[in-house]
């Protein structure tokens, strides 16, 4: 009956605190949007969602994901991100493994001629030039860093304007407060959403405070048509995406905390601290130090010495040195610390081996397996969130080209393929044999296998077909089949001799 009573005590309290919050309004719309604000504030910071209180709330995901919730969970990966090492090393890792340098795009259409311009013109002024509004990053920088800043806050926003790529992290978009949604949408963390159609028709930047609003006064709104949003919704009623180690961020404060006292316990015994203690005659212990140590000295104006390294200290009849140590964790200490970064590693799919940078224990095997579960996840998100915002910049910059005469306009101008960040072979010899196997079997393809590499079977075709000529032109013969075939045109002309 205990844990009802107090559940009864809970709801009670929250009925009273929100019948409170009604009177406020009334004396003081402010204020109570304050007691509001702090209540939720003090939710999150009791991180009753990742403990065995849970929450108890029900309904949409929007519901789950408030304003306020969603700006202080923002603040709390957002700061393990700039300071926790193992976060900060996870982010980078998975930005780099997903994203990479080598993404690009190629023009598709019918004429090669306007798709090698089109690839030049890209190459210009995206790669080789900052492409972002502040003149900083290019496009393959402005890539990684939109993705780290997606998997670090869950959303991260770009403006297409006349001058650039405009990034806006998720804490820059909010609710303003103060003003009455409009006739035909309603505004949800931070996003218009049409009541007829359901579709986002804007979005509103500025500098949010502490719980996820925005000042009318400080608010712009941009229609969905100029901005590209990148989120991770858990469910179709999201709006907005949360950071990806939100699940984790219990245990990796956990982690760091046990990683604290083990290093403190072993500080501690390093130092070999002693304690030395003396009785009188009756038997009772008297006060050394009377709360003056700091002095050198004890009560009775007797000097105390510290023992140093490597001091021998004689002591007088009735006093005894006394070693302090500190307790330390037991052996299996460090199979549960490596079984709870498998944890921390899991929201975003990174092997062991990714998430501590330590390959010592790994064998071939499970390195493989490790491996490829985990290109699945990044090949997911390629196609999930760096394609889909690629396809916008392609289609925005080839019709600034067309409406400045730099291209010409095609039926097909907007077809294009986008090539993303492979990853190697594991085993370079024993996977390479394998795709050998599987094209004599008819089971896959030169495309397929050049594909898995990060590149278009139809380049690596006319690179071979240019190198084959330049080698021919200079006489050099390396390739098995071209010195089997001109043994076979040396031998065919000798027989006929």
């Amino acid at each position: 009956m205990e844990p009802r009573r107090r559940k009864s005590v809970n709801t009670r309290l929250l009925k009273l605190s929100e019948k409170l919050d009604d009177y406020a309004a009334v004396i003081s719309p402010r204020w109570a949007y304050r007691r509001r604000a702090f209540r939720f504030g003090y939710e999150v910071l009791d991180r009753s969602r990742q403990r065995k209180k849970r929450s108890g709330i029900s309904g949409t995901g929007d519901s789950q994901l408030t304003a306020e919730r969603l700006a202080r969970l923002r603040d709390i990966c957002e700061d393990l991100a700039r300071n926790n090492p193992l976060v900060k090393g996870i982010l980078r890792r998975l930005a780099t493994k997903v994203v990479g340098t080598s993404t690009k795009i190629q023009a598709r259409t019918a004429d090669a001629g306007w798709n090698a311009e089109a690839e030049r013109l890209f190459k210009a002024e995206m790669v080789e030039r900052p492409c972002d509004v502040t003149g900083r990053f290019g496009i393959q920088k402005y890539l990684k860093t939109l993705y780290q800043s997606y998997a670090t806050a869950g959303d991260i926003f770009t403006i297409f304007t006349d001058d650039g790529l405009q990034a806006v992290e998720g804490c820059q978009v909010g609710t303003p407060y103060g003003r009455k949604d409009a006739k035909n949408y309603d505004r949800i963390n931070g996003i218009a959403v049409s009541k007829k159609t359901k579709k986002v028709i804007g979005y509103y930047v500025g500098v949010p405070n502490r719980w996820g609003y925005i000042k009318n006064e400080d608010v712009k709104m941009y229609p969905a048509g100029a901005v590209h949003h990148s989120f991770s919704p858990d469910r179709f009623s999201c709006s907005r995406g949360e950071p990806a180690l939100v699940s984790a961020v219990d245990t990796i404060d956990k982690l760091f905390g046990y990683i604290d006292a083990e290093l403190v316990a072993a500080k501690i015994n390093a130092c070999f601290p002693m304690m030395i203690t003396t009785r009188d005659a009756e038997g009772k212990n008297p006060a050394y130090t009377g709360g003056i140590s700091s002095t050198g000295k004890d009560a009775d104006d007797r000097t105390l010495v510290k023992i140093d390294p490597g001091m021998i200290w004689e002591g007088d009849p009735g006093e005894e040195a006394k070693a302090i140590g500190a307790a330390r964790p037991a052996q299996a200490f460090d199979n549960f610390v490596l079984r709870i970064l498998m944890l921390i590693g899991n929201p975003v799919n990174l092997p062991l081996m990714l998430v501590t940078g330590d390959y010592s224990g790994a064998t071939f095997m499970n390195s493989r397996v490790a491996y490829q579960e985990a290109r699945d996840t990044w090949a997911d998100e390629q196609e999930l969130v760096i394609k889909p915002f690629l396809h916008r910049v392609w289609l925005w910059k080839v019709s600034q080209w067309i409406a400045r005469k730099k291209l010409t306009e095609r039926d097909d101008w907007a077809l294009h393929e986008i090539q993303c960040k492979r990853w190697p072979y594991v085993d370079p010899y024993k996977e390479s044999m394998a795709d050998k196997q599987q094209l004599a079997n008819g089971t896959t393809t030169r495309t397929d296998i050049c594909a898995r590499q990060g590149d278009d079977f139809r380049d690596v075709t006319d690179r071979r077909a240019d190198e084959e000529k330049y080698l021919g032109e200079k006489g050099v013969t390396l390739t098995a089949a071209k010195q089997k075939s001109n043994i076979e045109n040396k031998n065919g002309k000798e027989d006929g001799r």
